[in-house]
Parts: C-alpha cells; structure tokens; sequence
C-alpha cells in the first residue's frame, strides 16, 4: 500500500500544472531507479496516478504505471500488458511504449511477441534505440535456449547486441541516466572519503554530522543512516544504532538486510524484547520468503513467547525450503513436543539423527529421542536403545550416561544402571546426584559399605545435600542397625530441608526402633502434617505407623 505521508505531499498539487507534476514523477522515478528507495517508488507512483487523473491520453504514464506497479507487486503480467498496449495504441509511434510492452510480453514467455515490439522499438527509435536493441539480444537467446538452436538467429542476437552497445552514445535516455548515477556515486564518494577521514581521527561526533549531510544532500538515507548505526555498534552504544535502523525502515521498509541488523541488536542488547524481534523477523520472512534461516529464528523467538502453532508453522516453513537442515526438524520436534504430539516429535528426531552433522550433537537428539521413549512412550527398550546410540556417537555425553542408567534402573536391571553411572562418576567426578543415585542401586543390591561410601563422597561434594543425608540415614537405620547414627543424619537431612517429609518419617522410625515411641509419634505427626502441604508420600502410611505405636503400647 502507498503510504500517508506520501499522499499528503502529492495532494499540494492537485490542480497544479501537470507538466509540473510529470516531472516530479519522473524525477522520482529516476531516484528509485539510482537508490531503489520504497519511498521514492511511492512518490512516483502517486504522481504518475495524479497524472493520469488529469489527462489519461498520456502514453507515457500508462507503461511507466504498469512499471512501477508490477515491480511493487501490485498488478500482475497480464494487467501490466494492458497498460502498455494502452500506451501504443495513445502514441504507436512512440519507441518506449514498444519497449514497455515487448519487456512484459518477455517476462510472460511471449517471446515471439516480444521480439516483434523490440524491432518495432528499433525501428522506431532508429540511432537512439540502444536499449531496446540489447534486450531483443538477450530475448533472442533466451527464446533459443529454449528451442531448437538457430545460427541465423543467434548472429541476429550478436548484431543487435553490437549495435546496441554502438548506438549507446546516441541514445539521450541512457546517458541521461549514466550521468544522473555517476553524479551519485561520485558525491556518495566524497561524503564517504570525508567522513572516513574523520573517523581515522576519532573524530567521530564530526563523522556523524558528515554523514547525516551527506543523507539529506544526496537523498540517500538508507546508505548513510546505515553507516551511522554501524558507526554506533562499533562505539558499543546499540541504542543509538538502533535509533538510526528504524529511522532507515522508515525510508527503506523492503530492506531485508536492515531488518536482519535490528533484529540482531535487539537479540544481543535487549533479550526481553521478544515482540519487536518477532516483527523483524516476520518482516525478513515476508521479503525474502525461501530464507529458512529466518523463519528458523521465528520459530525459536515464537516458542519462546509461548506461541507454539506459530513456532510449528515455522519451523515447517524452514524444512520446506530446506529439507536436508538436521538443525530444523530438531527444532520442529522440540515445538512438537511442547504441544505434545509426541509421534511427530519422534519422526522429526529421527529424522534428524538420520542426516547427523556431527556426532557430538547428533548424540543430544539421540538423548533427547530417548527421553520421549522413556517418559512418554513407557517403551524402556526403545529408550536404552537411543541412549547407546548417543553414547555411541559421544563417548563423552555425561548425561546420556544418566538417562542409560536410569532406564536400566527402571528396567530393574541394576547392574547395567552401577556401571553407567560409574561411567558417569569418570566423566564427572563431583556430579553429587550421580553418588547419590550410585548409593541408591548399591543399597538396593545390597552393597551396604559400598552404598554408605558413595553417599559420603555426595555429601562431601555438596554438604547440604538433604536427600543424601536422609539415605544414609535409612542405610544406617535398616542396613547397619545403628539408630542413633541415622537420627544424625536425618537431623542434617532436616536442617538443610525443613520440610522434607520423608525425613521426619525416617527420624520417627528410628525413634521407634529405640522404643521411644512418644518421640516417634511426635516426628510421625510433624510427618503427617507437613505432608498435607508437600504430598510427597500416601498419608495413609503415616497414619498406620502410629497406630501402630499406640497398639505396641
């Protein structure tokens, strides 16, 4: 859509002198094609719009509208032809109006078509006809890339390029425009060279002020705001950068590259601003639609804002493109997990491990595959299955190591779950939890000392441990029969975890265990009370454990 504050400046001239308002037009136009500013193609098009509204018996404005309008993306072929068509049938001896419409009879793969409106163009134009001579060459090869190879018509091609490049220095338009883009380049280059000197010299207030003269005299904001935000990042002040970023979309909306700068800076120096990352971002997909990168970094931005289909949608959009990124349909299956679809999860992971960049990471999914097998699925042999396949691809994955050995653990198969966390106590050895759980299996097997050792070694990493003080205190209590010993640890195990039911329930066992059965009840209560907020054990177990004591009396 054309934007207000372009309508706004055009509406000063309805009534005006159309000649007037016709080299506004074209001036714009010439803009647009030196800079390929959005904004210049705006004005350009509402002037030739009030043009046309003032006398459409102009030929010129109907194949420059169809120009324009196409490019913007506002007219298709066909509609961009009938403009043209329009203009030859206003002005059939005009050379621009065959050239307009044999360049959109080309695009629609009309060739023969089009070759015919290019010689018409030539005839028309005779020593000034340079343009449309080169583009019936380049025509003619395209069409004959496509048929059968003619060698009349190829040397036909070779003439018309040879003239064309011949006849250049007669053609007004052509010059026309060299001398406008040199003329450009060439202030461009002397505002670049003196603000660089600046620069050179730490003189980087100067070299700001450079540059914002250079935007207004030479028209082109895009270029030099883009300077000054980079100017900004090196001096580390991205608010400013980004200050100058916006004010760039504001003149250039279609700059995919600038978009991408704002979101970056917005990434690394304000994390928080999830919402205006996603705009960059949907924005950058919309002018670039086959950049899977984008829509991968939507995708990650949209879980992260909790919009989970949308993250999906995403990361779809980016295998689309795609296919073969192991890095995508990791992260489709991650979304796919948050919304639960646990079967498309597993197919994406699969997927994933099957293309395998690297070892390393291929291990993780592999882990990540196996979780879904063991949490979700309850399919314990798929889970081993995963969790060897990432040990096997990184012998050095500590947690793959623990996600084996807990599956052998539910598995029942308690010798396989001692050696994989002893395999994780060598990759790590001051990984308590891992001692903790290695205590546990050495209990259940019957390994008292052993048992006792690897939850002194979890204390001793991590003193406030209060899960390691309480299963020391329960081997001490049913494995070493030492009552008083336990109630040490079950004291610690308080300390450190004031609410820890298990741990009251444990002490008043041990009081019991000593006949101290007041101070049993006493611990089985606070027990039994604080459960009723945590819920960590079946009050029902609580409560037979002290009638127990009242039918022992």
């Amino acid at each position: 859509m054309l934007r207000e504050n372009t309508y706004k400046e055009v509406s000063v001239f309805t009534g005006a002198d159309l000649n007037h308002i016709l080299d506004l037009a074209q001036k714009s136009h010439e803009d647009y094609l030196i800079r390929a500013n959005a904004k210049d193609l705006d004005r350009a098009l509402v002037y030739y719009l009030e043009a046309i509204k003032l006398n459409p018996q102009i030929p010129e404005v109907h194949y420059k509208l169809a120009s324009l309008l196409w490019e913007k993306g506002e007219i298709d072929l066909y509609s961009a032809i009938k403009h043209c068509k329009k203009a030859v049938e206003l002005a059939p001896g005009s050379s621009n109006a065959r050239l307009y419409l044999g360049y959109f009879l080309r695009a629609a793969q009309r060739h023969e078509e089009a070759e015919q409106n290019f010689k018409e163009a030539v005839s028309l134009g005779k020593f000034r006809s340079s343009r449309p001579r080169l583009v019936l060459a380049s025509t003619i090869l395209e069409r004959l890339k496509k048929t059968k190879f003619n060698i009349f018509d190829f040397a036909g091609s070779v003439y018309y390029f040879a003239t064309g490049i011949t006849t250049s220095i007669y053609d007004y338009e052509v010059l026309k425009m060299l001398f406008k883009t040199a003329c450009d380049k060439s202030s461009v280059y002397k505002y670049k060279l003196c603000a660089g000197g600046q620069k050179c010299f730490r003189n980087y207030k100067k070299t700001v002020e450079v540059y914002k003269t250079a935007a207004e005299k030479t028209g082109n904001k895009k270029l030099f705001y883009s300077k000054i935000g980079d100017l900004f990042l090196e001096l580390e002040n991205p608010q400013k950068a980004i200050e100058y970023y916006k004010q760039i979309l504001q003149e250039a909306p279609d700059d995919a590259l600038v978009w991408g700068k704002l979101a970056e800076i917005l990434q690394n120096h304000d994390k928080k601003n999830t919402r205006e990352v996603i705009e960059c971002y949907k924005n950058i997909a919309k002018l670039q639609p086959n950049n899977a990168r984008a829509f991968y970094e939507l995708g990650h931005l949209q879980l992260r804002g909790e919009d989970k289909f949308n993250a999906v949608n995403a990361f779809k959009r980016a295998i689309e493109i795609d296919p073969g990124n192991p890095f995508y349909h990791n992260s489709l299956a991650y979304a796919l997990v948050q919304l639960q679809d646990y079967d498309g999860a597993i197919n994406e992971y699969q997927r994933a491990i099957r293309l395998n960049p690297d070892s390393e990471w291929t291990s993780i999914v592999s882990q990540a595959l196996g979780a879904i097998y063991h949490q979700v699925k309850d399919n314990i042999d798929a889970a081993i299955s995963c969790y060897q396949t990432a040990i096997l691809l990184d012998k050095d994955n500590f947690d793959a190591y623990i996600s084996l050995g807990e599956a052998y653990q539910d598995k029942n198969d308690l010798d396989n779950a001692i050696n994989c966390f002893c395999s994780a106590i060598k990759l790590n050895s001051n990984s308590y939890k891992t001692y903790c759980n290695l205590g546990l299996l050495l209990w259940e097997k019957a390994y008292t000392e052993e048992a006792i050792i690897a939850y002194q070694k979890a204390i001793s990493i991590k003193p406030d441990y209060a899960i390691a003080f309480n299963n020391l205190g329960v081997v001490y209590l049913d494995g070493c029969c030492n009552p008083e010993k336990a109630i040490k640890m079950f004291n610690s195990a308080i300390k450190y975890s004031p609410n820890y039911t298990l741990a009251y329930y444990n002490k008043a066992r041990a009081y019991q265990v000593l006949n101290d059965n007041t101070r049993a009840a006493e611990y089985f209560q606070m027990a039994l009370d604080i459960n009723s907020v945590t819920n960590d054990m079946d009050d029902n177990d609580i409560q037979n454990r002290i009638y127990s004591l009242f039918c022992a009396d």
